[in-house]
């Protein structure tokens, strides 16, 4: 009998709750080398060259074909050519001064001796759009094989691949071996809180390779690692899509949580998968020289303040914290209160936390040392703020006409990205404030910001003008000091977003009319059990007499309608307008000869119809 339960299984079926059960099976992929491996496959080059990217002097990527000569990011690219002679650098795309577009300019870049091949940091702005246009690509095949997916950064996905493992398991019926639990489920023979069956003896289905098991256990020992072995096929196929179809290699981790998928993804590069199993995850972070500041949010200044706090080890520091703190975080946390009173009993406070915050870190230490720190999802995360800015060295901004031509690339950049999220959320990203900072070589930095009132979407031009008009309240209130001119550095920035959903008409907008779908009878058929269908709409236009095949023709041909009944409105309907009746008709048109009724009316009598058929006229007589 397994130590899970039916609901731990069930759980995973949710994308609510997926990520809390024991069954889990959570994983993290990343683009080896992303940067680097963008510019050679543009460059056309193979993967045995060393490539490159290079910001100015500075190497930002490194492929794996240069890393075997000892390059890293430390090095500058004068360093790397030393290490390598056949190095191939290549310098990201950039703005240049004045321009709202990037571009590429290749053979180009600092380590040419001919002048006219370099790219001056005074004169240009790097542009990473030709990486987030990538990193969109990826991550579409991502969503078409899992519905739960979490962008980490531009190269970087978690996939919830609960759905997936619980349909192959207990639905799709090419995966053999798995009859019994199958029939139990469909059949409903179970309760919520019953302890799942055995795993079978004869399970055939492997591990796509990387099964982390130092200690070489049973590859399956519970339902968890059944779970694990179906989601390392179906990451192994997506692997695979992604090096066919865009050429990129990847690293992937597969595990309970999220924190320990990214360790895991990171374990065997480049092109390799790790599965770290339940029942492996203490080997993993005990062996493999990770510590408690090797999990992301834990590094830094932070991670060496809770180091020093708990006088933890520099080796084995998750090993030391289950040991000494085994029973629960409520023993860690009063340990943490307890040094935090001593420490802060000086004349200084050190530490400004309140014993909720602290019991939180507790908390999260003590999960994350047993590799069992659980933490939702985030699809689409909130936008709070957009900025892009330039470092400006020398004299390259001593004067208002500069900052402008600075703001020209900064709308161009800002918009293009606007752009981009709008593709990748399918909604509409309005910007409602907008905020322009000066830096000056004395460090004082000025801040002017304003409300953005457009009409419909933001646009480039939209932000020139309104940081336009900021610049020059800068330029008034501190332009003529002595220590204002040269900035050494500029930035404009966008906030307070409105998202609205996209492929609104103008019905939508503007108030909707009566509907003109109409539905066959073949619309109203009953279900079967246990059978999904779909809805299918006969999309017709009853004023035109005219059926569409597709809804988004049948919105755009409703828009015309509605936007040509906003023209009568204002401008006068001709005689042939659809959106007349009989009765308007004749009351507007009424000076073309009626059909004769058959009435002998006197020929004396004086007609009131007018001539021309203007309703002003009709109603002023």
């Amino acid at each position: 009998m397994s130590k899970y339960k039916w609901r731990d299984l069930l759980d995973i079926n949710s994308p609510k709750k997926a990520f809390s059960s024991p069954l889990a099976c959570v994983a993290h992929i990343d683009v080896n080398a992303f940067f680097a491996q963008v510019e050679q496959i543009r460059c056309q080059y193979s993967r045995d060259d060393p490539v490159v990217c290079v910001q100015w002097n500075s190497i930002i990527a490194v492929s794996y074909a240069a890393k075997k000569f000892g390059i890293s990011r430390m090095d500058t690219v004068f360093d790397a050519f030393k290490k390598c002679e056949s190095l191939m650098p290549v310098h990201t795309a950039v703005f240049k001064k004045g321009e709202d577009f990037w571009q590429y300019h290749d053979d180009c870049g600092s380590w040419h001796t001919d002048e006219s091949k370099k790219l001056s940091p005074e004169l240009h702005k790097v542009s990473l759009d030709p990486y987030r246009r990538e990193s969109r690509k990826i991550l579409k095949i991502f969503s078409e094989w899992c519905d739960l997916v979490e962008k980490a950064s531009v190269d970087e996905v978690f996939m919830d691949l609960g759905r997936n493992v619980f349909s192959l398991l207990l639905i799709d019926e090419s995966q053999k071996d798995f009859e019994s639990i199958r029939a139990q489920f469909r059949e409903g023979n179970y309760d919520l809180d019953d302890y799942l069956p055995g795993v079978p003896k004869n399970v055939e289905v492997s591990i796509e390779a990387g099964d982390y098991n130092p200690q070489k256990r049973a590859p399956y020992e519970d339902w968890d690692d059944v779970l694990f072995s179906l989601g390392s096929t179906i990451t192994k196929k997506i692997r695979d899509q992604i090096e066919e179809v865009l050429g990129y290699t990847t690293s992937c981790g597969i595990a309970r949580t999220k924190t320990v998928a990214k360790l895991a993804s990171n374990f065997k590069k480049p092109s390799a998968q790790t599965i770290v199993r339940n029942c492996n995850i203490e080997d993993f972070l005990d062996n493999e020289s990770l510590e408690l500041t090797s999990f992301w949010s834990m590094g830094g200044i932070f991670g060496k303040e809770v180091t020093q706090l708990l006088d933890l080890p520099s080796e084995k520091s998750l090993k030391y914290i289950r040991e000494s703190w085994p029973v629960s975080s409520w023993e860690l946390g009063a340990h943490m209160r307890e040094k935090i009173r001593k420490l802060n009993s000086g004349k200084e406070k050190l530490y400004s936390l309140d014993d909720a915050q602290v019991q939180q870190m507790a908390d999260k230490i003590f999960q994350l040392a047993r590799g069992d720190f659980r933490m939702p999802f985030n699809p689409r995360p909130v936008i709070k703020s957009m900025m892009s800015n330039k470092n400006l060295p020398g004299n390259s901004c001593k004067h208002y006409v500069d900052c402008l031509a600075w703001l020209e690339v900064f709308s161009g950049d800002l918009i293009g990205r606007i752009k981009e999220l709008e593709q990748e959320y399918e909604r509409t990203i309005v910007p409602k404030t907008v905020t322009v900072m000066t830096k000056t070589r004395n460090y004082e930095r000025h801040t002017r910001r304003t409300t953005l009132t457009v009409g419909g979407q933001v646009k480039s031009k939209d932000l020139m003008e309104f940081g336009t008009k900021l610049v020059r309240e800068l330029e008034s209130l501190y332009g003529g000091s002595d220590t204002y001119y040269p900035l050494t550095g500029i930035a404009m920035s966008l906030s307070n977003f409105e998202i609205h959903e996209s492929g609104r008409t103008i019905i939508d907008m503007f108030g909707r009319q009566t509907q003109v779908v109409r539905k066959s009878g073949e619309d109203f058929t009953r279900l079967e059990p246990q059978v999904q269908a779909s809805f299918t709409k006969s999309l017709r236009c009853e004023p035109c007499n005219k059926d569409f095949d597709d809804e988004t023709t049948f919105k755009e041909h409703t828009d015309f309608h509605y936007a040509l009944k906003l023209s009568e409105s204002l401008n006068g309907a001709q005689e042939d307008s659809k959106n007349l009746s009989l009765g308007e008709r004749r009351l507007l048109f009424s000076g073309r000869k009626r059909p004769t009724s058959g009435i002998n009316q006197s020929e004396n009598k004086k007609s009131t119809r007018s001539k021309n058929g203007n309703i002003y006229k009709y109603f002023s007589k």
